[in-house]
């Protein structure tokens, strides 16, 4: 299976703002598809195919503020998809620790 790009991922590609991805998906030049019912994800050969079709005005004033969101937006979907398997670490972390220090 192929990895699938962030709205992020794929703004960084065309060269333009989150909104404007999401912008495209209302359009209907951009098929999104939703995982977990939240997060829009895209694939790359869609997003580069669009790429070619479209000429985008990019806006290098806002790079870094784009990289800062990349970053917590992949902060974000590392937890929303293993926060279960965290817990879990954490809890049997806990429970051996105690019972090493219990004797």
């Amino acid at each position: 299976m192929e990895k699938l790009w962030t709205t992020t991922e794929a703004a960084q590609c065309l060269g333009i703002h989150d909104a404007d991805v999401e912008q495209l998906v209302k359009q209907g030049k951009l098929i999104g598809y939703k995982l977990g019912g939240q997060f829009l994800r895209f694939r790359p050969d869609q997003v580069e195919a669009l790429k070619g079709q479209i000429r985008f005005r990019p806006n290098p004033s806002k790079a870094m503020a784009r990289r800062a969101d990349s970053f917590a937006s992949q902060c974000r979907d590392f937890f929303y998809f293993y926060d279960f398997y965290i817990v879990s670490a954490t809890l049997l972390a806990v429970v051996v620790i105690y019972l090493v220090a219990s004797g």
